[in-house]
């Protein structure tokens, strides 16, 4: 019996401290009628303490505490310490047992069943734990944590109708922002563990069913296709990110998943319907751009360029503003192509918009930095992307490659190692820390970094022509796989 165990058992069963400690329990009875049979259950209990705490002893204490509690059946000192000797001994099934029959001889004692559902929790008895909140929460009615709990238990136990049904009823019975989260809760929770996905399915179309924000309801089709599209089931994935489009034409995320569906099923019949579709539909903004994310999926910028510029005219149109990450999308389209100065204009015109998208100041900084013009303009709106996020290892990246072109060796390299310690695997980081390291005369450093650079993305001509330069063969340059770490809040777009 772990300590992490006892000290579970101890918190649920209120009242009754860890054993071995005489004097917390000098006189439990104090309250009570002094007659003989109290009095009798009172001595068993008392040399049940005193057993318990001769460590060395053989005397059977649960015979001491099941003793007492047969003189005195409604007392719960006596069961509680009863209770936890069964426990540290291994009788699971006989502690709770002892609880069970404590609980239907009280039937109004809200506390006993509580203690017996969180133990048999503990203890993995979903089914018993169920039917024991289940029997408190109808004794309190307003005891919302009763209620979650018996949920709870019920996904634990494999009966993900009864949960959902119960989950239904208690928003219909408390309608309020806890109740009104829990389905969306579990779905993510179910999303998180590859094999309990496809869990998350039924509720999701819950939180979709009860929930009163047009945000949250687009949020959850768009995750309910994505964990079909991960659970292979494509049909479903399909008619979520339909609805995701339905509900908000701009949600690009829900388009490139949908595009990439159709892509994948249809290969180039997909991009020819799509066209026919929007040949003469000059504001038919989703359908504008899941020919643009078709045309992504094929490798074919050009064409998508040319989509996404029809897309941005169809929102003109309609005096719609085209969202911070339609601009992304389009200027590294336009980038990607060799049109630097296009994307450019175009991240201008977004952060005139979007003026607190960290994401576009971001890209247009790097954009110039890479490119070696605008330095001064870049140095700007990367410290502007610092400021507003200071532990996104992208932006810390940026700003350190803008601070090395504008020759601020030292600056540069205590910004690198920074972004480096919030991306520590990523290639691009580790490159950066070489040439700023070479420029500084310190090569074998620099070596050092160009060399796990390469091992994480061997993909990199200009990383080999580095390791070359400082007499290393990449060809002898083992592969690595870069190390999982938490996703940081500030590295989500704040819009």
């Amino acid at each position: 019996m772990t300590v992490w165990y006892l000290s579970i058992v101890s918190a649920i069963l209120a009242g009754t401290c860890l054993l071995g400690c005489a004097s917390s329990h000098r006189n439990p009875y104090r309250d009570m009628p002094r007659d003989s049979q109290q009095a009798q259950a009172l001595a068993h209990y008392v040399t049940g303490l005193l057993w318990e705490s001769n460590r060395n002893g053989t005397a059977d204490v649960a015979q001491a505490f099941a003793a007492a509690h047969r003189l005195d059946p409604d007392s719960r000192p006596p069961l509680d310490a009863l209770v936890i000797r069964l426990l540290q001994t291994g009788q699971t099934h006989e502690a709770l047992d002892q609880l069970e029959a404590f609980c239907r001889q009280h039937p109004a004692d809200v506390t006993a069943r509580t203690d017996l559902a969180r133990l048999a929790e503990v203890n993995h008895e979903f089914a018993r734990a169920a039917q024991a909140y289940d029997e408190a929460y109808h004794l309190q009615p307003d005891d919302l944590p009763l209620a979650f709990a018996r949920i709870r238990v019920l996904f634990g136990d494999g009966r993900d109708g009864e949960a959902l049904k119960s989950m239904r009823r208690l928003y219909r019975e408390h309608p309020g922002l806890d109740t009104r989260s829990l389905p969306a809760y579990w779905a993510i929770q179910f999303n998180r563990r590859a094999p309990s996905a496809p869990r998350a399915l039924p509720c999701l179309e819950l939180a979709c069913e009860i929930t009163t924000s047009a945000t949250q309801r687009v949020a959850m089709r768009f995750l309910y296709g994505e964990v079909a599209l991960a659970t292979g089931q494509t049909n479903l994935a399909i008619q979520a990110f339909q609805d995701t489009l339905a509900l908000n034409p701009q949600h690009l995320r829900a388009v490139t998943s949908l595009a990439r569906v159709l892509y994948q099923a249809h290969g180039a019949a997909a991009i020819t319907a799509q066209m026919r579709q929007v040949r003469n539909a000059a504001t038919d903004v989703p359908g504008l751009l899941t020919l643009a994310a078709l045309h992504l999926a094929a490798q074919d910028r050009t064409n998508a360029a040319a989509a996404l510029a029809r897309t941005r005219d169809a929102l003109r149109a309609q005096q719609l503003r085209p969202p911070s990450d339609f601009y992304l999308l389009y200027g590294a389209t336009l980038d990607e192509l060799g049109r630097r100065d296009e994307a450019a204009e175009l991240l201008l015109e977004a952060l005139r918009h979007h003026p607190r998208a960290h994401l576009l100041m971001n890209y247009l900084a790097y954009l110039w930095a890479v490119a070696n013009v605008h330095i001064e303009t870049a140095a700007h709106w990367a410290q502007l992307a610092v400021k507003l996020a200071p532990r996104n290892g992208a932006y810390l990246d940026t700003l350190g490659w803008v601070r090395f072109r504008q020759q601020r060796l030292e600056e540069s390299l205590d910004l690198l190692l920074r972004a480096r310690a919030q991306l520590p695997d990523d290639p691009t980081i580790l490159d950066h820390i070489g040439d700023v390291l070479a420029s500084l005369q310190r090569t074998p450093e620099a070596a050092a970094y160009w060399i796990r650079s390469y091992a994480l993305d061997p993909r990199q001509p200009p990383v080999a022509d580095k390791l070359r330069a400082a007499g290393v063969n990449p060809d002898t340059i083992p592969r690595l796989e870069p190390r999982a770490i938490a996703p940081d809040p500030e590295d989500l777009d704040d819009e």
